[in-house]
């Protein structure tokens, strides 16, 4: 190391007995060794040194921190906004959404569009990305379908448009998740198109069973493929019946066993509180995923919309 760097006396940089540089020297002017108290004053300088490098370091990583922490609160805020207020009022229905992010800023998001004083379209989806990127793809898939639901188009036409506009809207590596649902209060039908989302849960009051709804068609994200076979799904409803959306975080949610909650249990959950209102299922449904877990750190969002129909 002398020979390369041409050195005759090397000094460490050291900092809580970690070595942070060196200080390289060559012969002095006058030809003549160091002495000791040259080196004694060298050893002086390079403490200093290394402390003056380490809070420059500390600098860069509090300024890098609070560029993070700007970068997240602008995504909650934009997040949060999104979100909407209350869930609509549509009359022989009850809705009831709830949503909580894993994390500071989460990838998972829901809509209602109002279609009419009969109908409103429900979008419940999860983004890829997390903090401004994701929010800014939430946004996007936000004002794409509220755009596209203002077309006299069916469920799955506005789907395949849709993961067209997201395809070419967002960059690549990125997509969403995301199931569409149109509520036909008239005629109480409930139109639904998957996009990678989980299956949702339907409980028949007729035959007093749940069951997972199978959705038909291709399920890919949206923002994968630009040519995708979505199809409709229809489901009849009847008076008392009751339809559960949600992200995967819900049936993915671990215990300290790394357990998962599972669809097994979330079907008993919603056969068991088959009587309830849409608001009370939804709580069942947390408190007993929240019971599941208990302490366990949670890795990815919460998201449910409950569907019920007044009896």
């Amino acid at each position: 190391m002398f020979e390369q760097l041409q050195a005759t006396l090397i000094v460490p940089l050291i900092y809580e007995d970690k070595l942070t540089g060196l200080i390289s020297l060559g012969e002095k002017k006058s030809g003549k060794f160091y002495r000791r108290e040259d080196i004694n004053l060298l050893n002086t300088l390079a403490n200093q040194g290394a402390v003056a490098i380490e809070n420059a370091r500390m600098i860069e990583e509090v300024i890098e921190k609070e560029r993070m922490e700007e970068e997240l609160s602008i995504a909650r805020d934009l997040q949060t906004s999104m979100l909407p207020a209350e869930c609509p009022i549509i009359k022989g229905f009850e809705i009831a959404a709830y949503s909580l992010s894993a994390m500071e800023v989460g990838g998972d998001f829901y809509d209602f569009i109002e279609m009419g004083k009969d109908g409103v379209g429900m979008v419940i989806g999860d983004v890829t990305g997390k903090s401004v990127s994701g929010a800014l793809v939430m946004s996007a898939s936000r004002s794409i379908f509220r755009m596209l639901s203002e077309e006299q188009m069916s469920v799955d036409e506005i789907m395949i448009r849709a993961n067209r506009r997201t395809k070419k809207d967002i960059k690549t590596g990125m997509f969403v998740a995301l199931l569409y649902a149109v509520l036909n209060a008239e005629d109480k039908t409930l139109s639904l198109c998957s996009a990678g989302q989980t299956q949702p849960i339907y409980w028949s009051s007729e035959t007093g069973e749940t069951r997972l709804v199978e959705t038909k068609g291709d399920t890919f994200p949206l923002g994968i493929l630009e040519d995708v076979g979505y199809e409709e799904t229809q489901l009849q409803l009847l008076p008392g019946d009751k339809v559960v959306l949600y992200t995967d975080g819900i049936v993915e949610a671990m215990n300290d066993k790394e357990e998962m909650f599972g669809f097994e249990r979330l079907i008993e959950v919603v056969q068991e509180a088959r009587s309830m209102t849409a608001d009370s299922l939804l709580k069942e449904i947390i408190d007993k995923v929240n019971v599941f877990a208990g302490g366990a750190a949670q890795h990815d969002d919460l998201t449910i919309i409950v569907l019920g129909v007044e009896e």
